[in-house]
């Protein structure tokens, strides 16, 4: 009998590590990406480095060609418009027939255009800081980094406590 439990928790644990495995090829690098035009003489700037290639960010990757691939890591910036020092990758997820494609670079863009969902950096906020009273506490804080299409760093003016909320709990202070 302990030999079949051990059997079993032995298979279950093997098929279990297997079924989370990805298989990430490197295709290739490039100097520079975009699918919008770019402004050969604007004036651009990097915003982040290294972005879209953390092992994380390739495992969600959904992107069923190179356009999706790109948009996808360029859009988390605020002020995006291109990739330089780009490494391409294919990922393969175990048992699954199709391959999804991923990229990693420099998100380049105009430095004064970061704007995410009408948000800016510098911008005072109002957002929930806890429940005082059995009533959500509202605290009054300042945008420090726009960190993606999700979420973005405040810093609460009072206590100077750097904290990431969710735009969508965000409200512009007057």
């Amino acid at each position: 009998m302990k030999k079949i439990i051990f059997k079993t928790l032995l298979l279950a644990t093997v098929l279990y590590s297997v079924t989370g495995c990805i298989t990430v090829v490197e295709l290739g690098d490039l100097n520079m990406v975009s699918t919008r035009n770019v402004d050969t003489k604007g004036d651009y700037a990097l915003l982040r480095n290294y972005m879209g290639g953390t092992k994380k960010e390739l495992k969600k990757s959904k992107a069923i060609n190179l356009e999706q691939a790109i948009n996808a890591v360029v859009k988390q910036t605020p002020g995006g418009e291109f990739l330089k020092n780009v490494k391409v990758y294919q990922v393969r997820k175990f048992g699954s027939k199709s391959a999804f494609y991923a990229v990693e670079g420099d998100v380049w863009g105009v430095a004064g255009n970061q704007n995410m969902r009408g948000y800016t950096l510098g911008m005072k906020v109002q957002y929930p800081c806890g429940i005082e009273n059995g009533l959500p506490k509202k605290c009054i804080g300042t945008i420090t980094d726009l960190t993606n299409d999700i979420q973005c760093q405040v810093k609460d003016d009072e206590t100077g406590k750097v904290t990431t909320e969710k735009y969508s709990n965000l409200k512009k202070a007057e």
